[in-house]
């Protein structure tokens, strides 16, 4: 990187600051609002990154998308929608609706729970992972499915 590199110098600054405020600041949000403060207009589109689980948060701090299992799409786009149309009650509404299963999908299915949605609506035929995954518990994925019905997402009626 030489002296005379914009981008390079503002990345730079970007990792200075997170390396500045690392113990600092905990928060995913507090870590991306410091990130798009740093990056101004270089930052395109920021994203959430906590498979939804900070998503409201995150929106808040300046996110324009959030990376998920992709289980769920209408949920997430639900809340995304209305935030983005600037009706944050219905967001916080159905966030809070769809919390559940997002943080089902966060702290027991994980990346497998997509994929279990999927074969529950007839969507793939093997939910099977790759190595070095285990398959998921059968008591974790009948909560996962039990959870997902109370929301009757679209992946569990695509194939149906």
């Amino acid at each position: 990187m030489s002296i005379n590199d914009p981008l390079g110098d503002m990345l730079a600054r970007i990792r200075n600051a997170q390396m500045r405020h690392k113990n600092k600041v905990t928060t995913p949000a507090s870590k991306l609002r410091e990130l798009i403060r740093l990056g101004g207009a270089a930052i395109e589109g920021p994203w959430d990154g906590e498979e939804a689980i900070t998503l409201l948060p995150d929106l808040d701090a300046g996110a324009t998308g959030s990376m998920t299992g992709g289980g769920y799409p209408d949920g997430i786009r639900r809340i995304i929608d209305a935030y983005v149309a600037g009706r944050r009650e219905d967001a916080i509404a159905e966030y809070t609706r769809w919390l559940p299963l997002i943080n089902f999908e966060n702290r027991q299915g994980g990346l497998l729970s997509a994929k279990a949605l999927m074969q529950e609506g007839g969507v793939i035929a093997c939910e099977a992972p790759r190595q070095p995954f285990p398959a998921m518990h059968p008591v974790t994925r009948a909560g996962l499915i039990e959870t997902a019905r109370r929301l009757d997402p679209l992946v569990l009626r695509w194939a149906r």
